[in-house]
């Protein structure tokens, strides 16, 4: 029998598998609703669903190649300055979703290990 756990969200509008990178590698269900951004262990002993409001998120970071495919990993800047990452084979359906709500011009790219050269060779 599965528990289910209970959402902070009233209407859920997408959900799917997902990882969260918080020091361990933790699989689960991204589940973004009215309310939020919720994120569900797939593990229910692990605790509580981590959950960041919509006015809680600042901006969200994509990874993007260098051809400019968009990466699985992205990460969600809070209005606490804190950074958490997450991974989806979806993430580019739950960015439009995050898009949203927190503003297109707020969905940025990562920097990438070649922007400090490209900005020592512009100037």
């Amino acid at each position: 029998m599965r528990t289910i756990l209970a959402t902070n969200n009233s209407e859920i509008f997408y959900e799917t598998k997902g990882t969260a990178y918080l020091g361990v590698v933790e699989n689960g269900k991204i589940i973004l609703g009215d309310a939020g951004f919720e994120f569900e262990y797939k593990n229910p002993r692990r605790g509580q669903n981590i959950f960041f409001t919509w006015s809680s998120i600042k901006s969200a970071e994509v990874d993007v190649s260098i051809s400019g495919k968009l990466g699985q990993q992205f990460s969600l800047i809070l209005d606490t300055q804190a950074k958490v990452r997450f991974s989806s084979k979806d993430s580019g359906s739950i960015l439009k979703k995050v898009a949203e709500y927190v503003g297109k011009e707020n969905i940025v790219r990562a920097p990438s290990l070649l922007d400090p050269f490209r900005r020592a060779f512009k100037k």
